[in-house]
Order: C-alpha cells, then sequence, then structure tokens
C-alpha cells in the first residue's frame, strides 16, 4: 500500500474520532490531543493535492472542538454543585443497611398516603358487614313480591311518563319513512350511516327506535363479516312470513367513543 495512503487513512481516522466525541457525548479526555497533533505535524509534508490539505484542516478544526469540549467539562466538574459518580457509588457501598434506610426515610417525602388500617377498625367493618340482612330481605322494602329487576321497556317507560305511545309512535313513524324512502334507492342501507345524528343523544334515540322498527319487521339487519359492516336491508316477505322463521339476535356495541370516531371518519 502507498504510503500516502497510509497517511491519509490516518488523518481520516484523527477526523472520525472527533467526530465521534461531538455527536456521540463522549468524554473530551479520551482522545489524546497531544498525540493527534504531533501525528498531524508528521502527516502535513505527505499532502500534495487540495483535498488531502482540506482534509487537514477539518482533523486541526476537530482537535480544537475537543480541545474546547475538555475545558467546558473542566469548568462543569470543578463547579461546587458537581459531585463524581464514583464518589457517590464508593460512599453509598461502605453505607451499611441501617445508615442507608436511615438516609432514605430523610430524603422520602410521599405526594400520596394510605391511612393504616387498624384491627379495631377492621372489626368494626366485620361487624357492620355481619349485621346486614341478605339481598332477598333488603329488596322487600323496595320491591313488591314478584316483580324482578331488569331492563326497562317502552312500556314502562310510559307507565314512569317519561314517554307516551302517542310520542313514541310518532318517532317511530317518522323515522321509518326516513329509512323506507332510502331504502327505494338503494339495496341497502349502512347501519351507522343511518342512525349516526349530531348528537350522541339523538344517535342513541335513532339507534333505540330502529331496533323497533326491525323488531316490528318492517326491515332486516345483515352482517358483512368481509366488509366487516352491517347493513340495514328491506324484507323481501310479509312480517307473518318472516316470524315463523328462526330470528337472531345480532347485538351491536355502542358507545360515546365509538360515536366520536364515526364522526372523525365521516369528516
Amino acid at each position: 500500500m502507498p504510503t500516502n495512503k497510509v497517511s491519509l487513512e490516518d488523518l481520516l481516522r484523527v477526523v472520525e474520532m472527533c467526530r465521534t466525541v461531538e455527536v456521540r457525548g463522549v468524554n473530551p479526555f479520551e482522545v489524546d490531543v497531544k498525540a493527534s497533533l504531533v501525528k498531524l505535524k508528521k502527516l502535513l509534508p505527505n499532502w500534495r493535492l487540495l483535498d488531502e490539505l482540506l482534509l487537514d484542516v477539518e482533523a486541526i478544526n476537530g482537535i480544537s472542538s475537543i480541545i474546547k469540549l475538555q475545558s467546558d467539562w473542566i469548568k462543569h466538574r470543578s463547579s461546587s454543585l458537581y459531585i463524581d459518580p464514583l464518589f457517590v457509588e464508593l460512599k453509598i457501598r461502605l453505607l451499611d443497611s441501617k445508615t442507608m434506610s436511615e438516609a432514605f426515610l430523610d430524603a422520602w417525602h410521599p405526594i400520596v398516603e394510605i391511612n393504616q388500617v387498624f384491627p379495631q377498625r377492621l372489626k368494626k367493618a366485620i361487624d357492620y358487614w355481619n349485621c346486614l340482612l341478605p339481598l332477598s330481605e333488603r329488596w322487600k322494602e323496595d320491591f313488591t313480591p314478584g316483580s324482578t329487576v331488569g331492563p326497562l321497556e317502552v312500556d314502562d317507560l310510559i307507565k314512569l311518563r317519561v314517554l307516551s305511545m302517542k310520542d313514541f309512535d310518532g318517532r317511530m313513524k317518522k323515522l321509518l319513512k326516513e329509512l323506507t324512502s332510502k331504502l327505494i334507492a338503494k339495496d341497502k342501507i349502512d347501519y351507522w350511516d343511518f342512525i349516526y345524528a349530531d348528537t350522541f343523544e339523538e344517535t342513541l334515540e335513532r339507534a333505540y327506535l330502529v331496533s323497533f322498527i326491525l323488531t316490528e319487521g318492517f326491515a332486516t339487519l345483515i352482517n358483512d363479516p368481509l366488509e366487516e359492516r352491517t347493513f340495514i336491508v328491506p324484507l323481501r316477505e310479509t312480517r307473518e312470513s318472516s316470524a315463523k322463521k328462526r330470528s337472531i339476535s345480532l347485538p351491536i356495541a355502542f358507545d360515546y367513543e365509538h360515536w366520536k370516531r364515526i364522526g372523525e371518519e365521516r369528516g
């Protein structure tokens, strides 16, 4: 290998070493500045081309940066706030368990604490639990004999005067008219596109009314597993004919986060 090529590789090593220290934050004192300058001085007479001289200048500039980093390193470590990590590690290793525990307790300032459960408080809780009547006895005060707890139906809402039958029928007929007009133009409608409204409450109401429209047999749902979509389609048979067939319940999960996601997808 020619001598000039070997000298150029040595120069490139110096440049690369300086770059590595600057970029990676390595300890700048790992670079032997004096030895690097001596090497550059010996290599200087070998340079003939302009690119070689420019690379030599870059190496000198890199070493200058290393010297500045060494200066900053000394200033930082000579400040009163600095403690050498090796010194701290050595001191910790020399501490016994009791002294270290006391040091941790002195420096411990929790922002959250849990009150201790004393035996007396625990006994009081057990006594309270044991004195409670069974659920079947407690429910007698709130429910008449034979009553059951379950989901509210339309009849329950009417009895509670939350909703009137006339109002409910009117809303369902209005939504059915909207659905029918859209199904005339299309063979099927995306379920979420149909029930979606500007507010979560209105969307929930439309979904509730659609469930009754489907139950009455005016339309049905079809799930497309390939597209992962659910469609509302018109029934091709009368309600009496379809009622004779086995019906299948299709649960559809729906919450506020789902409604927000649909709105974002619709843009």
